[in-house]
C-alpha cells in the first residue's frame, strides 16, 4: 500500500518538473516572435478640386395654385351636384338649383320691362311734340330704367341656378347634398386644380440679400423621394416678426399628381457656387478641444498609416463641408472607420473613390452615406 502511494507521488513530481521546463522554454523563445502591428479597416477618398454648390435646407408646404370653396349666389333647392372626385373643366356645371320660382320672377320682370319700354317710347313722342311735360317724360324714363335693372337682376339669378366651375379642377369635398335648400354665400363644394402647385417656404432673414426671385431650388418629397428642380418664383419683402423669415414660393408642374396640397417637402435653396473647392463628407471631420482635424493617409515602411492633420473648414451644405486649408489635391483622406483610429495606425483600405464621386453620392442622399 505504501509502495503505491510512493509511486503516485513520484509520478506527480515528474509531471510538474516537465511542465515547468516547457514553460521556461516557451518564455525564452517568445523574444523571437515579432509583434503584430495594429491595423484598422477604413474607407478613403482621393481629393480633387471641384465646384461646390452651397445650399441651405429648409422645410416647405405644398399648396395648389387654384383651390377654392365654390359658393351659391342665389337661393334655391339643390337638384343636382357633381360627386366627390369628379373632374370639371372651366364652365362646367358643378351644381344645379330648382329654377321654377326664379324663372317666374324673370318672366314677370321681362313683362314689366317691355311695358315700361313701350310707355317710354310713347311718352318720348308726346314730349317731342310738347304735349306732355318734361316731368312726365322723366317719370316714364325712370320707370323704364328701373324695370330694366330688375330684368337684369332676374337674368343674373336665372344664370346663377347653374353653379359653374370657375376653373378646371377636381371636386375634393361637398358641403351639401341633393335636395338641400341653400342661400347666397353658402359653400357648396371645394374645387382644386393640382396640375400646378407651389411650395411655400420661410427664408431666414440673414439670407435676404442672397436668396431672391430666380434663385435655383431643389424640391424633394420625403414620402416618395421624388425630386424636382425649379426656382423661386416669388420672394416677399416683409419679415415675419415671430419667425424672422420672409415667404418665398416655388411653382412646380405637377402633371403626375405626386405633389398634394398640405404635403411637407424638403427644399434646398442654392446660395452660391464656390469654384475649385476641396469638399469632404462631414463625417470625416473630427472636432476636439485642440481644433479641427482629419486623418490623411501617408506611407510608412511600405504600409499606409493614419496621419492626423489640422484643417480649417469653410461653408457646409447637407452632408458636405468645404476644407479651406490643411489638405491639397491628391491627398487621400479617411472618411469612415475613424472611431477606433489613432495616429500612426496601419490602414486596411476597403474602398477608395474620388472626392467628386463621393460628393455626388451624398448630395443624392438624405443623410451622410456610410457603407459599413
Amino acid at each position: 500500500m505504501s509502495l503505491n502511494i510512493f509511486s503516485k507521488l513520484a509520478f506527480v513530481g515528474l509531471a510538474a518538473l516537465l511542465l515547468v521546463s516547457c514553460t521556461d522554454e516557451a518564455e525564452n523563445g517568445s523574444d523571437d516572435v515579432p509583434e503584430t502591428a495594429r491595423q484598422v479597416s477604413v474607407e478613403t477618398i482621393s481629393m480633387e478640386a471641384d465646384n461646390f454648390d452651397d445650399f441651405i435646407r429648409l422645410t416647405g408646404e405644398v399648396e395648389a395654385l387654384e383651390d377654392a370653396l365654390i359658393s351659391a349666389e342665389t337661393q334655391g333647392r339643390i337638384l343636382q351636384i357633381a360627386n366627390r372626385g369628379a373632374r370639371l373643366n372651366e364652365g362646367d356645371v358643378l351644381a344645379q338649383l330648382d329654377d321654377r320660382i326664379i324663372k317666374a320672377q324673370y318672366n314677370s320682370a321681362k313683362t314689366a320691362y317691355e311695358l315700361a319700354e313701350d310707355s317710354f317710347n310713347r311718352m318720348e313722342t308726346l314730349h317731342a311734340d310738347s304735349i306732355i311735360s318734361t316731368q312726365d317724360f322723366q317719370n316714364a324714363k325712370a320707370q323704364r330704367d328701373q324695370a330694366k335693372a330688375q330684368l337684369e337682376q332676374a337674368e343674373k339669378q336665372l344664370r346663377d341656378v347653374n353653379i359653374e366651375a370657375p376653373f378646371s379642377g377636381r371636386i375634393e369635398d361637398r358641403m351639401i347634398q341633393r335636395g338641400e335648400l341653400i342661400s347666397p354665400g353658402m359653400p357648396v363644394a371645394r374645387l382644386v386644380n393640382t396640375s400646378r402647385v407651389r411650395v411655400l417656404v420661410g427664408i431666414p432673414e440673414r439670407y435676404s440679400g442672397e436668396i431672391v426671385e430666380g434663385s435655383p431650388v431643389v424640391v424633394r418629397l420625403g414620402s416618395s423621394g421624388h425630386t424636382v428642380e425649379s426656382e423661386i418664383s416669388y420672394a416677399g419683402n416683409v419679415i415675419d416678426p415671430e419667425t424672422r423669415t420672409y415667404t418665398a414660393e416655388v411653382e412646380i408642374s405637377n402633371s403626375d399628381q405626386l405633389f398634394k396640397p398640405d404635403m411637407i417637402a424638403d427644399v434646398r435653396v442654392k446660395r452660391s457656387t464656390i469654384e475649385n473647392a476641396m469638399i469632404i463628407p462631414r463625417t470625416a471631420v473630427l472636432r476636439s478641444e485642440t481644433g479641427i482635424n482629419v486623418f490623411r493617409v501617408t506611407e510608412q515602411d511600405g504600409h499606409p498609416v493614419a496621419n492626423l492633420v489640422d484643417v480649417e473648414t469653410g461653408r457646409a451644405s447637407g452632408a458636405l463641408v468645404e476644407i479651406v486649408s490643411g489638405i491639397e489635391p491628391g491627398d487621400e483622406i479617411v472618411i469612415s472607420g475613424m472611431i477606433n483610429l489613432n495616429e500612426g495606425d496601419r490602414l486596411n483600405i476597403l474602398s477608395n473613390q474620388t472626392s467628386i464621386e463621393r460628393a455626388e453620392r451624398l448630395s443624392q442622399s438624405d443623410r451622410p452615406f456610410v457603407s459599413y
